[in-house]
């Protein structure tokens, strides 16, 4: 028996309740003292389309999803037809045959199959067809151990809003499943079991919410954001909870109208952010380009999917890396942060406001669909050493015609006023301007101020997140990733490490101002480097061959069908050593 490790991937038709289902289960496996990640993979529409929600338990935390899935609810055919070939084998699979059944070309010999009529037991038994995927729940909680106390009370804290009729049903609902399971498959185990363990002192969080508590945390009090996928969350959180602090969140008409938004109320001296991904980005360009002029403290949570265009709205991707660091028109300093958990999340969304402040700079949080709308355990955030720091920001009057806000100063910083400060009035020009603001084209300036700007990016170096360097006594075979990979990487690299394949691994934190340095270091330490990311052309790695050169010894691991890395892709990858690999197409 396979115990305290599972992978179950709940399937159907988008709207049709499997992600509160799934989001149950993972409140459940949590609770039992297990860490937990998940993954949702849905259409870009309200109801109808394929979705499906991957919920991982095991006992290591910061993993991301596993090599295959151990057990698949498949509400449809269809579910069983696009995922097969996903099962491990000794896995299994929950199949809803109330209107269809299993044509034997799809069976697979090495999956044990429990075929059940969900739908029929909803309708029949509870008088309704919609709470089958709570009868779901007691099947899957019958066939791995779930603890029968904890999936009571988790149903009846997500139901009680509704009344106690609703909580009712789906109390029976569960029974109802667990009964079903107990009378006709108690002689055929599904291989997998699990233990109760000691929950602690955890959360369960998604990536979007670990980065909106961060932004308030981090003194954050005003946001506007446009909805977009799969960044709204952020938005959704800060219009939540912001007001309790002061702080105000607005929808904006568009995403140019959010981004002038938070420029204007940056310029006042309220921490400000958006959220946005790559189609809200492009038309938020301009106006980056302007706070960067300007010199104005803005956050920008950039949640990358698959494009171009509108591309995969609900997918995850990489490649959305090149436009962050040179769009624009023009260079402008900023700064580009990437968290690769949850946590992290929470504690660069601080670090984000601290920084754009400080350097008075547009500042990104990168991250991505299958990071930022994905939920996983983690421990107890803490408050403790978190420091608000607003920079060279002037509270006192300041002698007027003496002040200069783009003053030249041996950090490249200038002190900042905002509205109100006695004696502070200055311009602030989209234009070239010399330090006192006034419009000119002088070219001595010109220079002059583009040193400037651009020498905050030196300046700030100390202050940037470092990247993670994760050690192998011996080892001379290196991987680079950054993102949502730290999961599947640093999986990978504990397997092969086990299987005496022993490799480093270097998580990349700060995009940009790219860590020139840390990249040396990692190259000289190793014979061999793979670079893993979820673009087609490899943003990551271009930008390592312009710190080292097309040196023989870097790989390229590339993925880019919308889907996150499994460990197993990368094991394989660098098992194989070719110098470029493209996973999964």
């Amino acid at each position: 028996m396979i115990l305290n490790n599972i992978e179950v991937m709940f399937g159907g038709q988008a709207g049709d309740g499997s992600l509160t289902t799934g989001d149950l289960i993972a409140g459940v496996f949590k609770r039992m003292g297990l860490e937990v990640y998940t993954y949702k993979d849905f259409p870009s529409r309200i109801r109808g389309g394929h979705t499906n929600y991957v919920i991982r338990a095991g006992t290591t935390e910061n993993y991301g999803m596993a090599d295959f899935v151990d057990c698949l609810v498949a509400f449809d055919l269809e579910a069983v037809q696009l995922h097969i070939e996903e099962m491990r084998p000794g896995g299994f699979i929950v199949f809803d045959n109330t209107d269809e059944k299993i044509p034997d070309d799809l069976r697979r010999n090495d999956i044990n199959w429990y075929e059940i009529p969900i739908g029929k037991i909803a309708k029949e038994e509870l008088g309704l067809e919609i709470v089958r995927n709570t009868v779901s729940l007691g099947v899957i909680a019958a066939l791995i151990g779930m603890d029968p106390a904890i999936v009571r009370r988790d149903v009846t804290n997500v139901y009680k809003r509704k009344g106690e009729k609703v909580v009712d049903i789906n109390i029976r609902a569960i029974e109802a499943g667990e009964k079903y399971i107990h009378e006709h498959f108690a002689s055929t185990p599904s291989g997998y079991g699990l233990t109760a363990g000691v929950d602690g002192d955890r959360l369960i969080m998604m990536g979007n919410d670990a980065i909106a508590y961060g932004s308030l945390v981090g003194g954050c009090r005003f946001m506007a954001g446009y909805p977009i996928t799969p960044a709204t969350d952020v938005l959704e959180w800060m219009a939540k909870h912001l007001p309790e602090y002061g702080g105000v969140a607005v929808q904006a008409e568009d995403e140019l109208a959010a981004i002038n938004m938070i420029i204007g109320a940056a310029f006042t001296g309220v921490r400000s952010m958006t959220a946005t991904s790559g189609p809200g980005l492009s038309l938020m360009t301009e106006g980056i380009g302007l706070a960067s002029s300007l010199e104005i403290p803005i956050v920008i949570v950039e949640c990358a999917r698959a494009g171009p265009s509108t591309g995969l709205p609900t997918k995850t991707e990489q490649s959305n890396l090149n436009h962050i660091i040179f769009g624009g028109h023009g260079e402008f300093p900023k700064i580009v942060l990437a968290p690769g958990t949850v946590e992290e999340s929470f504690y660069l969304a601080i670090d984000a406001q601290n920084l754009a402040e400080k350097y008075q700079c547009p500042v990104f949080i990168l991250s991505e669909q299958a990071l930022c709308q994905s939920k996983a355990t983690l421990k107890h955030l803490t408050f403790e050493g978190v420091e608000v720091d607003r920079g060279k920001l002037i509270t006192e009057p300041v002698v007027f015609g003496e002040y200069r806000r783009f003053a030249f100063t041996e950090d490249h910083v200038s002190p900042r006023v905002i509205p109100g400060i006695e004696g502070g009035m200055h311009l602030a020009p989209g234009s070239e301007h010399n330090d006192g603001g006034v419009i000119t084209e002088n070219p001595k300036n010109r220079k002059r101020m583009m040193e400037k700007r651009m020498g905050k990016m030196i300046t700030a170096g100390p202050d940037l997140p470092k990247a993670k360097f994760f050690r192998t006594e011996g080892a001379r075979v290196g991987i680079i990733g950054y993102g949502s990979n730290r999961g599947p990487i640093a999986e990978a690299q504990d397997r092969l490490n086990k299987m005496g394949e022993s490799v480093n691994f270097l998580q990349l934190k700060t995009l940009w101002p790219f860590p020139d340095e840390d990249i040396k270091t990692f190259f000289e330490e190793n014979d061999e480097v793979f670079v893993v990311e979820n673009s087609y052309t490899g943003q990551l790695g271009r930008l390592i061959r312009v710190v080292v050169g097309p040196l023989d010894k870097l790989h390229d691991v590339r993925k880019y069908n919308g889907r996150p890395f499994r460990p197993i892709e990368i094991i394989d990858a660098v098992r194989m050593g070719s110098a470029v690999q493209l996973v999964g197409v």
